[in-house]
């Protein structure tokens, strides 16, 4: 009589071989991989960081841009005068006086100037805030696709625990249906009471791969929530995926590179610094500016009759007064202080150029290490496959043998170890070949 667990095996074939896994918890609500997606880009922290530089860069634009722009001010003051005139000296005087000379005195004045000409500092400050927007807003694409790839390894590390806790839990119950059916033979005599025990410590040890199992489902949900910047992972589930093509696709690696955010980033950051190189110049350039400024003042005598007039007469009439003019300052010696300047700012541009080429080399790498290993994946996977075949038909054998004697329930525990290694051999070369595609399908 055959031990009923070879269904069970055929179930352990079918769930590594199954695209998704079939322990999803219908009471929680799964996301998908693209809801993760877009959940992250709109919460993740370090995208929103990202934001802020954008909204950082545009006020440092706005304020360069505005530098053509006049600069008005108006300013108004109030000052009193106590004391006593001698009116014979002249001159203040000591306790022998003749005039009290108490006053207030009212101030007023509207002040303009604007540049004219600053040695194209102006011009070449704006060009520089204009490329280092540009490059704040690559920096923020690169992090949504950072984040892209981060957030799809996790959902596939996900998905790989509960195909694991699939696979756990089948192997589970093709052991406890050996232990049932040895404890029957060995009731009836037909089997020693040590092949038993032998079944029950393999059931034991499958219930440690379970709730290890299942431990790690629930650390990884957890980490992927938190990625997330989820308030709980309480209720978090994922969603089974689309298996991908079993070919890799192919990346145009010159194509890709020059249009990648980091590669973006990198030459509006050198556009920046040769702008910065300029401004750093302007410094050899003498500076022209306009200015002019309204001025007027009211007196008022407290003890005196003294006809200075009335305030609107005073203050806007007989004590105004405009005046206009041109200021030009000529650079001669500021103690190499521009020398310096050009020479740090054509450094940093140096040092712009060379991030320029090592991001090019990097980023280069990077694709052609993600299209081997999705090549060496797809092979791992084919060849796990074959293996959970060639192991289940190993169990079937080491089966028959045992119903006929020819072995012990030692061997058949032994080839059910193997069997589920294979398995889980299987379901996590399935995942490394989805999370590797994956991040080969961010390139394209």
């Amino acid at each position: 009589m055959r031990i009923p667990v070879i269904r069970n095996i055929r179930g352990l074939v079918c769930l590594v071989l199954l695209p998704a896994s079939l322990t999803a918890s219908h009471a929680q609500r799964q996301w998908t991989l693209d809801e993760c997606i877009s959940y992250a880009v709109d919460h993740n922290i370090s995208i929103q960081q990202r934001e802020l530089d954008i909204k950082k860069s545009q006020v440092r634009l706005e304020t360069s841009s505005n530098a053509w722009l006049p600069e008005v001010s108006a300013r108004l003051g109030e000052q009193f005068s106590f004391g006593n005139y001698n009116s014979t000296t002249g001159s203040m005087a000591s306790p022998t006086v003749f005039d009290n000379n108490d006053l207030s005195y009212t101030t007023g004045g509207i002040t303009a100037s604007m540049n004219l000409f600053d040695g194209f500092k102006t011009k070449n400050q704006e060009r520089a805030d204009r490329f280092s927007l540009d490059a704040a807003t690559a920096n923020l694409e690169k992090a949504r696709k950072d984040i892209g790839i981060q957030i799809a390894v996790r959902y596939l590390e996900c998905l790989c625990n509960k195909s694991l806790v699939d696979v756990a839990l089948a192997q589970l119950a093709v052991s406890q249906k050996l232990c049932q059916r040895a404890a029957v033979l060995v009731e009836d005599g037909k089997r020693p009471l040590s092949e038993l025990k032998d079944v029950e410590a393999s059931v034991a040890s499958d219930e440690y791969t379970l709730a290890k199992a299942k431990g790690d489902l629930t650390l990884s949900l957890a980490n992927l929530a938190q990625m997330l910047n989820l308030p709980s992972a309480d209720d978090f589930d994922v969603a089974p995926v689309e298996e991908p093509l079993a070919t890799p696709a192919t990346v145009d690696y010159d194509g890709v590179i020059e249009r990648w955010p980091s590669i973006l980033a990198a030459k509006s950051a050198i556009e920046a610094n040769k702008a910065q190189v300029k401004v750093a110049r302007s410094g050899y350039y003498p500076t022209l500016s306009f200015e002019g400024y309204l001025k007027t003042y009211y007196v008022n005598m407290f003890h005196t009759d003294i006809g200075w007039g009335s305030f609107d007469k005073q203050f806007f009439d007989s004590n105004l007064n405009e005046v206009v003019g041109l200021h030009l300052s000529i650079p001669i010696f500021n103690r190499f202080q521009t020398r310096s300047n050009i020479r740090s700012a054509k450094l940093n541009l140096m040092e712009q150029q060379l991030a320029l080429d090592d991001a090019r080399q990097n980023l280069r790498t990077e694709m052609q290490k993600a299209s081997t290993n999705t090549k060496v994946a797809l092979d791992k996977l084919a060849a796990a496959r074959k293996a959970v075949d060639a192991a289940a038909v190993s169990v079937s054998y080491e089966q028959d043998r045992y119903e006929a004697g020819r072995s012990s329930v030692f061997d058949l525990i032994n080839a059910q170890q193997k069997h589920l290694k294979t398995c889980q051999d299987a379901v996590q070369a399935k995942y490394e070949y989805y999370i590797r595609q994956r991040i080969l399908d961010f390139y394209k």
